[in-house]
C-alpha cells in the first residue's frame, strides 16, 4: 500500500491522537497511553528513517525525558498502515542520555519494495509525529529508481523551504511514489560552536561578506570556505564534552524546523557528510589552521546520532566486504598537532587516527538491478589539498594558513598537479621552485608525500566495488563535484591571473582524480555517474582524466545540486573580483523598464563562456553580442550552471538512460505566509545521459526547459 503526501499528512503529526485504538484481538502497549491526555511535544526533532535495505530500514526518533526521567523507555510501532490497524513490530526502547536520548533501531525482517509506517511513543503516552518509509526492492528488481539530491542546509531566516517544495512536486506527480530516496551530501549543519555554556539560537545566515577577511576567528574567512555561513561565537572549552555538548545543542536546533522534518518523516535518506558537520575545510583532524582530534570525534559522534544511517549491517557490492562502522568512542582522545605523514598525506599521530577511525561511513546502498550508490567519505583520509598554502612542515607546526574563499586566487593546473603530487611529481624529480601567479617561489611540497582525497583504503574499496558492482549504473554519491572549474579573468585584466581557485574540491586532487577516471576507463567500467553537492550552485557537466590535456578526455558526468538554504556564490565572487574591477563579471544590476535596478547573476555566462563575453554582457544586455565575442571556454566540459538559487535534484535511473532535473527556486528569503506551499519554483531543467559502454564518452543532452531561463542562456 502506498500512501500519497495529501493523504499521509492527515495521519500525521496532531491527528496521531485518534489512531492509537488497536483491534480487540491484538494486546499492545498502545491500548495503555492516551495522547489526548498528555499533549507535550515529547519529540520535537521529529522521526527519520534511512539507508533501506529489501528486507530492513534503521528508524530513528529523539525523546525529551520528563524531569526526574533518568533512562526513558519509548515504544516503537510499525505497520503497513498509517492507521496502525495491524503491527509489524512493536518493540520497547530505553534513551539513554549517553546518546542525547536519541534513538536508533534497525527493523529487520521486513519485505521488499513495502511502504511502511512508524511512531514512537513515550511512557505518558506522548506521541511521536508519524513516519513514512519503505525498503528497497530486490537485487534483481529491474524498475526505475529516482533518487532526490540536496545539499548545505544553513540555518535559514525562515524555514527550510526547498523541502516543502519538493514534497509539493511529489504531490502534484501522478506516480505514488516519485522520489526513492533523498540523498543528501553534506553540510547538513553549520556553525562552529559557541561557548557550550552560554544558550544561543542556532546559527543565522549573514548577507554582510567581507572579500578580504583573513582572520581565523572572521565568520567571513571560515564560512566561505564550504560557501556557507553561520555560527560562529566564542571558542569551546577544550575539553571533549563541551564540543559533544555544543554540537548536540546545533543539531537539536536544526531538527526542530518544520520543513526538514517534514522531509526526513516522510522519505528515507541516503546521508554523508562534508566539512561544515565539523568545522570550515576540514581533512582528517585539521580544522581551522589545527590539529583538533577532540573537536572532530565530538562532531563524528553528534552525527553518527542525530543523522541517521546504516554502517556496520550495511550491504556491499558481491565480493567486496562492507568496511562501514558504528561510531565507536576512543578509550582516550587528545589534542596534538599531526605529524609523521605517510601515503596519501594521512598523519599516523595516534589521536588523528583514534578520530578519524572512530567511525567509517563509506558505504554502498543497493537498490534493485539498475543502482548501486557507492557512499564515499570525502573528509576523513584526505590530505591538505593540493594549495600552496599548505605543507607537511608547517602542518605540523600549525603555522599553514589556508583560507581559498575570502581573496580571489587562481592557480594553473600544471601547478596544482605539481603541488598534488609533492615528492612523486616529474617521476620522482619534483622541481625546486614553482610558479605562483607569476612569482618562483619554492616548491612547498618538495619532500612531501603526494596527497590523496579519498585515502588509500577507501581508494582500493571503491575501485573495487566499482569494478564488481553488477549493477546498471554505479552511482558514486560524492560530498564536492569531481568536474573542474576553471576561470579566464586574465582576458580582461592580466592581474586577476587564470586557473582554478576551489582547491577544497576535486580540482585540489587532480592527481587522483586522474587515477581514478584511468581506472574507471581502462577497466571499461560502463555508466559511472556523480552526483554532488557543496558549491551552493547547479551545475551539469563532464569528469576529464585531465583538464589539461590538449584534447581532455572525458570519463563520466557529474551533476551538482545547488543549496537547500546557503549563501549563493555570485555576491562573494562579485566582492572578491573587485580588488581587479572585475565584480561586474559575476553579478551586475540592469535598468529595468520601471527603472528599477535589477541584479542579474553573470557568473553564468561567465564560467560557461568566458570572461569577454561576461564583460561584453554587462556592457550591453546583449546576450546575442555577447556569445559573438566569446573566445574558447575555459569549461568546454560545462553543459549547465544556475547559480543565484536555491533548489534540489531528482536523478532517475532506468535500464537505458539517466535522466536529471535541477528545480530551482528563487532566491532571496521567501515569505512562507505568501507562499505557504513553499517557495515558487523559477525554474526546472532536464539533462539526460544514455547508457554508454566502457571506454566510450558519456554524452549529454538537455532534455526541457520550464520556467525563466537561466541568465546568460540563449
Amino acid at each position: 500500500m502506498t500512501t500519497r503526501r495529501r493523504d499521509f499528512l492527515k495521519y500525521s503529526a496532531s491527528a496521531l491522537a485518534g489512531l492509537l485504538v488497536l483491534p480487540a484481538s491484538r494486546r499492545s502497549f498502545a491500548q495503555t497511553v492516551s495522547p489526548a491526555e498528555s499533549p507535550r511535544n515529547a519529540f520535537p526533532q521529529g522521526v527519520a528513517s534511512a539507508d533501506p535495505q529489501p528486507d530492513a530500514v534503521l528508524l530513528w526518533g529523539r525523546v525529551e525525558p520528563l524531569a526526574g526521567e533518568a533512562s526513558p523507555e519509548v515504544v516503537v510501532q510499525v505497520s503497513r498502515f498509517p492507521a496502525f490497524g495491524d503491527l509489524v513490530l512493536e518493540e520497547t526502547l530505553t534513551a539513554s542520555p549517553d546518546s542525547d536520548y536519541t534513538m536508533r533501531l534497525l527493523v529487520r525482517d521486513l519485505e521488499p519494495d513495502t511502504t511502511y509506517y512508524y511512531r514512537f511513543i513515550a511512557a505518558d503516552g506522548a506521541t511521536s509525529r508519524l513516519g513514512r518509509t519503505w525498503t528497497a526492492p530486490p537485487v534483481n528488481a529491474r524498475r526505475p529508481v529516482s533518487i532526490a539530491f540536496v545539499s548545505c542546509q544553513n540555518w535559514p531566516p525562515n524555514e527550510h523551504g526547498v523541502y516543502q517544495r519538493l514534497i509539493r512536486d511529489e504531490q502534484a506527480s501522478d506516480a505514488d511514489r516519485s522520489v526513492d530516496l533523498i540523498l543528501h551530501l553534506g553540510d547538513y549543519v553549520y556553525g562552529l560552536p559557541a561557548d557550550a555554556n552560554t544558550p544561543v539560537e542556532p546559527p543565522v545566515l549573514s548577507d554582510t561578506v567581507d572579500a578580504g577577511a583573513s582572520s581565523p576567528a572572521d565568520p567571513a574567512a571560515m564560512g566561505m570556505a564550504g560557501m556557507g555561513m553561520g555560527g560562529y561565537g566564542p571558542p569551546v572549552p577544550e575539553n571533549f564534552d563541551a564540543y559533544l555538548a555544543e554540537h548536540r545543542r546545533i543539531y537539536r536546533g536544526y531538527l526542530q524546523d518544520s520543513d526538514l522534518q517534514e522531509a526526513r518523516a516522510m522519505y528515507p535518506f541516503v546521508a554523508v557528510w562534508d566539512d561544515h558537520e565539523f568545522g570550515n575545510d576540514v581533512w582528517q583532524s585539521y580544522i581551522g589552521g589545527r590539529s583538533n582530534p577532540m573537536k572532530r570525534t565530538a562532531a563524528t559522534r553528534a552525527w553518527f546520532e542525530f543523522v541517521p544511517q546504516i554502517l556496520s549491517d550495511s550491504l556491499s557490492v558481491p565480493g567486496v566486504p562492507n568496511e562501514a562502522r558504528d561510531f565507536e568512542q576512543p578509550a582516550v582522545i587528545d589534542n596534538a598537532p599531526m605529524r609523521d605523514f605517510g601515503d596519501g598525506f594521512l598523519a599516523m599521530e595516534p589521536n588523528n587516527l583514534a578520530a578519524i577511525r572512530s567511525q567509517t561511513c563509506y558505504r554502498t546502498v543497493r537498490w534493485g538491478a539498475f543502482v548501486d550508490l557507492l557512499v564515499t567519505d570525502n573528509r576523513s583520509y584526505r590530505g591538505p589539498s593540493a594549495h600552496p598554502g599548505y605543507s607537511a612542515e608547517e602542518v605540523a607546526d600549525e603555522q599553514s594558513s589556508v583560507s581559498v574563499f575570502p581573496r580571489f586566487s587562481l592557480f594553473h593546473g600544471n601547478l596544482l598537479y605539481t603541488l598534488a603530487e609533492g615528492r612523486d611529481a616529474n617521476g620522482g624529480n619534483p622541481p625546486e621552485t614553482v610558479d605562483i601567479n607569476g612569482e618562483t617561489v619554492p616548491n612547498p611540497r618538495l619532500n612531501d608525500p603526494a596527497v590523496s582525497l579519498l585515502g588509500s583504503r577507501q581508494k582500493q574499496w571503491f575501485k573495487k566495488a566499482l569494478a564488481a558492482s553488477p549493477a546498471t549504473w554505479k552511482v558514486w554519491a560524492n560530498a564536492e563535484p569531481v568536474m573542474g572549474f576553471r576561470f579566464d579573468p586574465d582576458r580582461i585584466n592580466p592581474d586577476a591571473g587564470s586557473g582554478f581557485p576551489w582547491t577544497d574540491i576535486w580540482d585540489g586532487f587532480p592527481n587522483e582524480r586522474e587515477e581514478l577516471m584511468r581506472f574507471i576507463r581502462e577497466n571499461g567500467i560502463a555508466n559511472v555517474v556523480s552526483l554532488s553537492g557543496d558549491r551552493h550552485a547547479h551545475f551539469a557537466g563532464l569528469v576529464a582524466e585531465n583538464y589539461e590535456a590538449e584534447t581532455p578526455r572525458y570519463v563520466m558526468p557529474d551533476f551538482t545540486c545547488t543549496a537547500i538554504s546557503g549563501v549563493e556564490p555570485g555576491p562573494w565572487l562579485e566582492r572578491a573580483l573587485g580588488a581587479f574591477d572585475l565584480s561586474h563579471l559575476s553579478m551586475y544590476g540592469r535598468q529595468q523598464a520601471d527603472g528599477t535596478e535589477e541584479r542579474v547573476c553573470n557568473l553564468n555566462l561567465f564560467l560557461r563562456k568566458g570572461a569577454r563575453a561576461a564583460q561584453t554582457m554587462s556592457e550591453t544586455n546583449d546576450l546575442e553580442q555577447a556569445l559573438a565575442v566569446a573566445e574558447s571556454s575555459p569549461n568546454p566540459h560545462l553543459a549547465y550552471a544556475d547559480n543565484d538559487v536555491h533548489g534540489y535534484c531528482v536523478a532517475t535511473f532506468d535500464a537505458d538512460s539517466c535522466d536529471v532535473t535541477f528545480v530551482s527556486v528563487a532566491r532571496p528569503v521567501w515569505d512562507p505566509e505568501a507562499y505557504p506551499e513553499g517557495p515558487p519554483m523559477l525554474r526546472a531543467v532536464g539533462y539526460r545521459v544514455d547508457a554508454w559502454e566502457g571506454g566510450e564518452e558519456p554524452n549529454l543532452v538537455r532534455t526541457f526547459t520550464r520556467g525563466e531561463r537561466v541568465f546568460g542562456e540563449s
